[in-house]
């Protein structure tokens, strides 16, 4: 773990990065556990390995690997001593921004498990809802104003109406508004509301957000 691994480099090839990632996510596990032995926790460093984790988490290792990054994280942040809870804690607010959201919006993409992209959605509103900082703005770079408009407009009950809350929100920021253009959300929401489907009022509102 004290290896320092740039991952932001341009240098650094697919197969490398891959390779860097799945040696630092392994350590991460085995840290992980480590941790819980209370003779290991006086002995290390606590502050400088959440700050390599940090850097780490937020870099471009791919997203497979970051699981482990996280749940170690979120074990040193409780053993560093007194934090702030919830979203207040900057640790969580970067577990949530670079890991959590990315990885629901990956199920959300995937076609083959509506159940999956039933809770990823509905997960994924309820952490928008809850005001985490930069967490629609985090949805809107990991690509999934697309994924969103497909679930809309395929599936139905929660999913939809999650997925509606969630584009509601992104609506609000006008630089989102090309990208939710651009994945059909007019065409979709205009059928919802001439269905009078139970999400139509839902659809009407982001409607009038947008400029159509």
């Amino acid at each position: 773990m004290e290896a320092e691994y740039d991952f932001q480099e341009s240098e650094l090839d697919t197969l490398e990065i891959e390779e860097a990632g799945l040696a630092v996510s392994a350590a991460s596990r085995l840290l992980t556990r480590l941790l819980d032995s209370e003779h290991f926790q006086k002995n290390i460093n606590a502050s400088t390995l959440t700050d390599s984790l940090r850097k780490i988490l937020t870099s471009k290792i791919p997203l497979q690997y970051k699981d482990w990054i996280a749940a170690c994280l979120v074990k040193l942040s409780f053993i560093s001593g007194p934090t702030k809870l919830g979203s207040e804690n900057p640790i969580n607010t970067e577990v949530m921004l670079y890991e959590t959201i990315p990885r629901l919006i990956e199920q959300i993409k995937d076609n083959y498990s509506p159940e999956s992209q039933e809770t990823a959605v509905i997960e994924l509103n309820r952490i928008i809802s809850e005001g985490v900082v930069d967490s629609t703005r985090a949805v809107a770079n990991q690509g999934g104003i697309f994924p969103l408009v497909k679930l809309i407009e395929d599936g139905n009950g929660r999913a939809v109406d999650a997925g509606l809350a969630i584009l509601y929100n992104l609506s609000m920021d006008a630089e989102n508004h090309p990208a939710i253009l651009a994945a059909g959300a007019v065409p979709v929401l205009r059928r919802i509301v001439l269905s009078k489907s139970p999400q139509w009022e839902r659809a009407l509102n982001l409607l009038r957000t947008l400029p159509t």
